[in-house]
């Protein structure tokens, strides 16, 4: 019989850097800020239903409801990675 010394515990993944997933999840909570606003916004917009909705304005809110997916997809890279 041969006495094996116990298996070492490595702790967190040694390639990732707590301080770097902090940043991106700090960035990407930053970005979902437009996404809330834009669902907002829009839901106000369909609640008033006026006589006619800007296309100007639709196109802000879907430009700032992406912005707020990035934000999403940056938290979930970051946690994930």
């Amino acid at each position: 019989m041969s006495d094996r010394p116990p298996p070492q515990s490595q702790g967190p993944n040694p390639g990732r850097n707590p301080w770097a997933t902090a940043l991106l999840i700090l960035i990407g909570l930053i970005l979902l800020l437009p996404g809330v606003c834009s669902l907002i916004f829009g839901g106000i917009m369909i609640d008033a239903g006026g006589p006619g909705i800007d296309p100007g304005i639709l196109a802000l809110l879907l430009f700032c409801f992406m912005v707020g997916a990035g934000g999403v997809a940056l938290i979930v890279y970051a946690i994930r990675r």
